[in-house]
């Protein structure tokens, strides 16, 4: 019960005020922290450390009188709290601190620069054409034209243009791909506080997309974006903070982050809130507040969802998802009655987003649009159809893809069985750092399908998705301790990794758990178990 107030306290902690029109140059710092919200989060059994640990990062907003310091004190506030209280003061937007190396060039001083002001009115003109040019907006749309300008806008040393253009790059819009210079035009615009780029080069960096992995700068980044308000970049340090990649995993630490990015109109901030709700992963297992969640999701407001595909940020991912989720809870009867009718029409919905991405050439929609013909929502059963968009996503290096593209070969769905082939495309997949495909690949080689049984080499591949956060890994990781396959028998080890997959909601993990607890390390062992 007190994890489950401690995430409520979290709701509170981090409120920040509704962002509407937002662009990527405006600085939003969350608020400060009140009396109340104190108040409240040490009632909610937040401890002392942590608090002091918020109100030292966020400040606080309230002088210290003796009336509220008693009134924290019989909220069980500490010695050291109180100090920290009095010693704080309300946080005043600054510029953000940058990963190491690098600067934020200050043009405050010196004399005015007339080149340079005509410089950037005219990078504003020309990145005004540029949007008009990518969306269609006046004008026959055009994404070479738009990538021409907004290359040109970004040589004038605009750092939107610089962020647009190294998108381009990445994503091959209008112009050859290359994350080599993607990064290197991201990396201008975040010299100059671009959040959306300090973003994009944090989701590059932590997954290792087409790059060297640097988790540890790309850590840097995401918080230096998530400081200037940028709502993608909170929810990814969420999904960090989850998975265990930025510290030990802390469900209550991501549920914050996720409730923070909705606050600054994240629809994945929402997305994530809804699947834990739906799981019961840090709070108690709740569809009928998942569905609330998804459906803010849903009807949230925004752009052109056909133009918000790319693989560095994508609110169009968490808004089809939604759909398709919700499909699910009324096909299932979770959350609301059974009605086939209604999911029917959710389902329709996502195939609707998906079609409209994947035919503007978006690959994660076309791996939406192959699923949805895999699984028959939304459309009829095709498997040719489910291929051919899986494997144009694939071959052109879309990491999912290739993960579910290896499952069709593994399955034989759309093509005949061949483990070969599911074991080369997991192999691309794992190569850009994939946990799931690191995990079929110890997979494969457990089952000994398409390759000589190897337990070592299992352990080997599950060790490496399990330390990714994946709770299935986790879990053959801690049944492969637990039996001594390919590995010495360690109960202890076996448990620890029992556990990590619990906390993410894997229920068979919390199950063994249980077995384990309930018997006698000698019973245990006499008892016959076997990875699921």
């Amino acid at each position: 019960m007190w994890f489950t107030k401690l995430l409520v306290a979290g709701i509170l902690l981090f409120m920040v005020g509704s962002t509407e029109g937002r662009t990527t140059q405006t600085q939003q710092v969350p608020r400060p922290l009140s009396a109340a919200d104190v108040e409240h989060g040490l009632k909610s059994a937040v401890p002392n450390a942590r608090m002091a640990a918020l109100v030292k990062q966020y400040g606080v907003d309230f002088e210290l009188t003796r009336t509220v310091e008693e009134k924290l004190r019989s909220a069980g506030a500490s010695d050291s709290l109180i100090l920290q209280i009095s010693h704080s003061r309300s946080r005043v937007a600054g510029k953000p601190v940058r990963p190491a190396g690098h600067t934020v060039v200050d043009r405050a001083h010196g004399p005015a620069n007339t080149t340079h002001a005509h410089a950037q009115t005219s990078a504003k003109e020309l990145l005004s054409q540029a949007e008009k040019y990518r969306t269609g907006s006046g004008v026959v749309r055009n994404e070479g034209k738009a990538a021409e300008l907004y290359h040109k806008a970004a040589e004038l040393g605009n750092s939107e243009a610089q962020t647009r253009y190294g998108d381009a790059l990445f994503d091959g819009r209008g112009v050859a791909r290359s994350t080599s210079e993607s990064r290197v035009w991201l990396e201008k615009a975040a010299h100059q506080g671009n959040a959306r780029a300090e973003c994009d080069l944090g989701v590059m960096l932590t997954n290792g997309l087409d790059i060297p992995p640097d988790r540890a700068n790309g850590l840097q980044y995401l918080q230096a974006a998530a400081r200037l308000g940028d709502g993608y970049a909170e929810d990814y340090l969420g999904q960090l903070a989850e998975n265990g990649l930025s510290g030990d995993p802390s469900s209550s630490e991501a549920y914050m982050h996720y409730l923070k990015a909705w606050e600054m109109r994240s629809a994945w901030g929402a997305y994530n809130v809804a699947r834990m709700h739906e799981r019961g992963i840090g709070v108690y297992k709740n569809p009928s507040e998942a569905l609330r969640w998804y459906m803010k999701v849903v009807t949230m407001p925004g752009p052109n969802l056909s133009d918000q595909w790319s693989e560095l940020r994508s609110e169009a991912w968490a808004i089809t998802g939604a759909n398709f989720r919700i499909g699910d809870m009324y096909a299932d009867g979770k959350g609301v009655p059974k009605d086939t009718s209604e999911a029917d029409k959710w389902y329709q919905r996502g195939v609707d987003l998906a079609t409209a991405g994947a035919r503007a050439g978006w690959v994660t929609a076309e791996v939406y649009l192959a699923n949805a013909y895999l699984q028959s929502k939304g459309v009829p059963l095709d498997y040719d159809e489910a291929m051919h968009w899986m494997k144009d996503a694939a071959e052109y290096g879309n990491r999912q893809a290739q993960v579910d593209l290896g499952a069709m070969y593994r399955d034989g769905q759309g093509t005949p069985q061949d483990y070969g082939e599911a074991m080369y495309w997991y192999r691309k997949a794992a190569d850009q750092g994939s946990a799931v495909a690191e995990w079929m690949i110890g997979r494969l080689y457990f089952d000994g399908k398409g390759v000589t049984r190897d337990f070592k080499e299992a352990a080997t591949w599950f060790r490496k998705a399990a330390g990714e956060g994946l709770p299935v890994a986790q879990w053959d990781l801690g049944m492969i301790y637990y039996r001594g396959y390919g590995v010495s028998k360690d109960l202890a080890t076996a448990r620890a990794w029992l556990q990590k997959a619990a906390a993410r909601g894997y229920d068979p993990a919390t199950e063994m758990l249980v077995r384990l607890d309930a018997a006698s390390d000698a019973n245990v062992s006499a008892r016959p178990a076997r990875l699921h």
